[in-house]
């Protein structure tokens, strides 16, 4: 029963760790973009609008699922992987978050098989 606690609460923390490292690469991108001229900023506004649903995403979403924290927490930038992984496969969408969560599914789905640790029960 113990480690059915400690790897939750572990699992927990990584969610939390993310969700920060997520928060503060938006922050940096969002700070960039003011930085721009008009013309820029309007031609990034794709870039915008998927950084801010996915940021947003993960700030509030309150079921996170883990294989997606997994994929993600070892990433050094994260919402710049999620973007370039969104340019690559057109099919994605990221409006809303059900289309984040797809994306996210995708984007876990693609690291090789091994790599994903064994699911946490709760």
């Amino acid at each position: 029963m113990k480690q059915r606690i400690s790897r939750k609460k572990d699992c927990m923390e990584d969610i939390k760790q993310l969700t920060e490292k997520i928060i503060d690469e938006y922050k940096m991108f969002w700070y960039e973009m003011m930085e721009k001229d008009k013309n820029e900023i309007f031609e990034s506004c794709n870039k915008i609008k998927f950084y801010s649903c996915v940021s947003e995403y993960f700030e509030w979403e309150e079921n996170i699922d883990k294989k997606y924290v997994e994929a993600l927490k070892n990433i050094i930038h994260p919402l710049g992987a999620l973007w370039q992984y969104y340019l690559d496969h057109e099919y994605i969408r990221a409006s809303t978050w059900d289309d984040i969560d797809g994306l996210l599914s995708c984007f876990a789905d693609r690291l090789p098989e091994g790599i994903m640790p064994d699911s946490i029960e709760e």
